[in-house]
C-alpha cells in the first residue's frame, strides 16, 4: 500500500467520524439555548395567569358552592391526561439513523423528542447532516458536516402518529432547504419511522431511526 492510498484511507475514516459525531457537538449549544428559552417563556406564562390571592375578610361563597381557591387548586393539582397510548409515550428519547437520500447523498439524522408541560404534546429537535458521495474524501465534503440542517419542532399525537410543525429553522444546512413538517411513527422495538417535508421544490425524505438514549 503506497502513501497516497494510506492517506485516502485516513481521510475516509475522518469523514465517517465527522458524519456521526460533529453534528451533535456543533448544535448542542444552540439546541440547549432554545430549550432554556422555551422553558423560561413557559414559566413566565404560568406566572402571568396565576390567580390573585384571596383578600382577608372577603365574603364567604353561597351555601353549597366551592370556594374559588379550592376550585383553582382542584384544576391545577388534577393529574395530567395521559397520551393516546404507551406506544406513543415510547417515542420520547434520542434517535439516530443513517441513510442515502436522493438529493443529499449519505445522511445522518439525529432527532431528540421530549414531552412538554402540556399533556399529549411533544417538542422535537432534528439535526440532519449530509455529504454527497462524490465529495466523501474532499475538503468540501468534510466541511459540509459542520453546517447541518436543524430546527425546533412542536407536535401532538393523533391516531398512533406524532405530527410536528416547525417552530423555527436554526439552519438550512448545505442543501439550503427548510423543513416544513415532520411525522414520527413508532416502529417495532426501539425504532421510529420518520418522514419530513421541505419547502418549495426540495424533496424531503424518510428514514428509520434507532434509539440511542432516553
Amino acid at each position: 500500500m503506497n502513501p497516497n492510498q494510506k492517506k485516502l484511507i485516513w481521510i475516509a475514516g475522518i469523514a465517517v467520524a465527522v458524519i456521526y459525531f460533529a453534528p451533535s457537538f456543533i448544535n448542542s449549544y444552540r439546541r440547549e439555548a432554545f430549550i432554556r428559552e422555551q422553558n423560561a417563556a413557559r414559566v413566565a406564562n404560568m406566572q402571568a395567569v396565576k390567580p390573585p390571592a384571596a383578600k382577608t375578610g372577603s365574603p364567604l361563597p353561597a351555601s353549597g358552592a366551592a370556594p374559588a381557591s379550592a376550585a383553582v387548586l382542584t384544576t391545577a393539582d388534577s393529574p395530567a391526561t395521559p397520551n393516546a397510548s404507551p406506544q406513543i409515550d415510547s417515542v420520547v428519547g434520542t434517535w439516530v439513523g443513517v441513510g442515502l437520500l436522493p438529493k443529499y447523498g449519505n445522511c445522518n439524522l439525529r432527532l431528540e423528542l421530549r414531552r412538554t408541560i402540556e399533556p399529549g404534546k411533544f417538542s422535537g429537535y432534528p439535526v440532519l447532516a449530509c455529504m454527497p458521495l462524490a465529495l466523501a474524501t474532499s475538503r468540501n465534503g468534510m466541511l459540509a458536516q459542520f453546517s447541518p440542517a436543524s430546527a425546533v419542532l412542536s407536535g401532538s399525537a393523533e391516531n398512533g402518529v406524532v405530527g410536528f410543525s416547525v417552530d423555527k429553522m436554526i439552519s438550512k444546512g448545505q442543501g439550503a432547504c427548510a423543513f416544513t413538517s415532520f411525522t414520527v411513527t413508532p416502529f417495532g422495538t426501539d425504532q421510529i419511522a420518520v418522514e419530513w417535508t421541505e419547502e418549495e421544490s426540495c424533496p424531503g425524505g424518510q428514514m428509520l431511526l434507532r434509539r440511542t438514549g432516553k
